[in-house]
């Protein structure tokens, strides 16, 4: 019986794997700032409007000489409320912990922690049947990190800078 409510289960099963990146460089009004993401992801469609997945990614950020490496994990749901034909508005709604380390001019920083819980509004382009063109952004939530942020500031707030916003692919199976 286990056997028959699997093969069930999966018969209609939708995955999705692909990922985003974001690239985002400031050099106005003397900063010299690059930022740039790399966010693989999968995904389970549940139905119509809900699916659930995760985000395992590299984040890099350059700050006047000062570099950050890190690593992030952010599992979510997803609500798509608004289809229009091709189009689908959805918002995800989760939480991200990141580690990561900050090196400046050959000093390397002791590992450090981060974590946000919120939403990030997002936009699906389906091409077709199996690819999708996905955007995020923004992020709406709560962010903390340990003594060096890594998102600029912690606190809650809205993110509508550059840096929160990323283009992707998916492949739908």
């Amino acid at each position: 019986m286990v056997m028959v409510a699997v093969a069930t289960m999966t018969a209609g099963a939708q995955f999705y794997v692909g990922g985003e990146v974001g690239l985002w460089r400031e050099w106005q009004n003397g900063a010299n700032k690059s930022f740039a993401t790399i966010l693989p992801e999968v995904g389970y469609v549940l139905d119509d409007s809900w699916a659930i997945g995760t985000v395992i990614g590299y984040i890099y950020q350059y700050d006047k000489g000062a570099k950050c490496n890190a690593l992030e994990v952010a599992p979510y749901a997803r609500y798509t409320f608004l289809k229009l034909d091709k189009v689908n508005v959805f918002v995800d709604g989760g939480f991200g912990f990141y580690t990561y380390k900050w090196k400046y001019k050959g000093f390397k920083g002791e590992a450090q922690n981060a974590w946000e819980v919120g939403l990030k509004p997002g936009v699906a382009v389906n091409l077709n049947d199996k690819l999708s063109f996905v955007t995020h952004f923004g992020f709406l939530g709560y962010r903390d990190a340990d003594e060096a942020p890594i998102f600029g500031r912690n606190g809650f707030g809205l993110d509508a800078s550059g840096n929160a916003l990323t283009f992707g692919l998916y492949w739908n199976f």
